[in-house]
């Protein structure tokens, strides 16, 4: 069985990708970039062209302005989560609103049992060849269990596709293709790899 504290494996940030020490030649595929591949690719410049021409929300603005909304949004997201992990590794007070919130939420998460807190967790499988980064993973000592918990800063979570789009693969062709279901698919991933790899109990 894997052990998540031993620090065999490292995430490369730059290219996201993950290296096992013991055999950095082993070629993972990370959680997400799976997932991605389950649905049909977001073409920002398409859609962005498509919804400032149909979309009354979005008349007037220029695709480029759009695409670089998105971008903001994820890059605000991506510095969430950093403060949220220098915090809880390092002691160093968070500037993002968001991230104060999440840790204030994480101290009261907290106090529901004798609770240990591991933040960006990376677990993996060489058999399946799979990899990925859990931003917190609890575990209740009272009950002897582990709580997978990741942080979203969509702004919606939407269980229904835009025009009832479908999955691209036959795993997923009778799956919505909406971040819902990418977000679901994500912690049932995490949660099997806990379980068959690390022998972890998942509430």
């Amino acid at each position: 069985m894997n052990n998540f504290l031993d620090n065999k494996i490292e995430l490369i940030k730059d290219t996201h990708t993950y290296r096992l020490l013991a055999d950095p030649e082993i070629e993972f595929t990370s959680v997400t970039t799976l997932i991605h591949t389950l649905f049909e690719p977001f073409d920002e410049v398409a859609i962005a062209d498509n919804l400032c021409a149909t979309n009354p929300k979005y008349m007037g603005m220029e695709p480029n302005e759009l695409i670089s909304k998105w971008h903001a949004a994820r890059d605000h997201g991506s510095k969430v989560h950093e403060e949220i992990e220098l915090a809880l590794k390092k002691g160093i007070a968070p500037s993002e609103p968001k991230a104060k919130i999440a840790l204030q939420w994480l101290d009261n998460y907290a106090m529901k049992s004798n609770i240990e807190i591991f933040s960006e967790v990376i677990i993996y499988s060489t058999d399946l060849k799979i990899a990925g980064t859990i931003d917190i993973l609890a575990y209740d000592k009272v009950h002897d269990h582990y709580e997978i918990i990741d942080w979203k800063t969509s702004k919606k979570i939407n269980i229904v596709s835009y025009g009832s789009k479908m999955g691209i693969h036959p795993t997923t062709a009778n799956i919505m293709d909406c971040n819902h279901n990418h977000y679901a698919m994500q912690l049932s991933l995490y949660r099997y790899l806990l379980e068959s790899y690390y022998g972890a109990k998942v509430h």
